[in-house]
């Protein structure tokens, strides 16, 4: 399965509550009007965020993001074909004008890499997604690599966060679809080499997120463990709600 991810803030002169309603019952009923090869559409409302980090508050990048969609398909062929097909060309994309600050949307292509937590379960009511800019001389297979041992140090490190996490994902980068993030993506924002899916059980304990990060901090920190770079990551807190998905 392959996925795009798109992190998008609402257009000037619309509030938030305006923008999530537009996006989920007008928008999400107009892709539902005609899901071509979709597998599964997720729109993430987000209710709170941080850029950068406590050790390093600068941020290239620091607008709010409203929301997160995720669009799942079988394999890239259906992707593509579902970006070429005239109801997305000529309804999907131009609402997007209705709601969306096109001007700071980012995206990436990846697929998911699920990772251990210690006390897994599916339903979950709030979720964190962590977008990660790799360390600089890292490849991607590096980068991959030292994220997920930098998760199961982060788990050891703190364990009430651990015992919080109810499921983690990483969402790993597909660079070869990058020229297809135009769809979605401003033509001067950065693509970030992974997102990670964090789901905790409600709001109220998605805070513990921020040891998991602190831990993940402290391991960056030691050059033979480092993996991204924080001062251009930032961390978004979503409730998902589900739009569409194939039986």
């Amino acid at each position: 399965m392959i996925k795009m991810i798109a992190a998008v803030c609402r257009r000037p002169g619309m509030t938030h509550a305006e923008y999530v309603a537009y996006v989920q019952h007008v928008h999400g009923a107009i892709s539902n009007e005609n899901p071509v090869t979709l597998r599964r559409y997720v729109q993430n409302h987000v209710f709170d965020a941080a850029f950068g980090s406590t050790a390093e508050p600068e941020h290239s990048m620091t607008v709010a993001r409203d929301s997160v969609t995720e669009l799942y398909w079988d394999n890239a062929q259906d992707m593509s074909a579902t970006f070429a097909h005239e109801h997305v060309r000529t309804k999907v994309g131009p609402d997007a004008a209705n709601f969306a600050d096109a001007s700071v949307s980012l995206s990436l292509v990846a697929v998911e890499a699920e990772q251990p937590v210690v006390t897994p379960k599916r339903a979950c009511g709030a979720k964190v997604l962590h977008y990660l800019r790799a360390a600089e001389g890292l490849s991607l297979p590096e980068f991959f690599d030292r994220w997920s041992r930098a998760h199961e140090l982060a788990l050891a490190a703190e364990p009430l966060a651990a015992a919080a996490l109810r499921r983690c994902v990483h969402n790993r980068q597909v660079p070869e679809f990058n020229a297809m993030l135009a769809y979605f993506s401003a033509t001067d924002v950065p693509v970030y080499e992974g997102v990670a899916s964090l789901w905790f059980d409600d709001v109220s304990s998605v805070g513990a997120f921020r040891a998991y990060e602190r831990a993940l901090l402290a391991i960056n920190a030691n050059a033979t463990t480092t993996f991204y770079r924080p001062a251009q990551s930032f961390f978004l807190y979503a409730t998902e709600v589900p739009i569409y998905e194939r039986s």
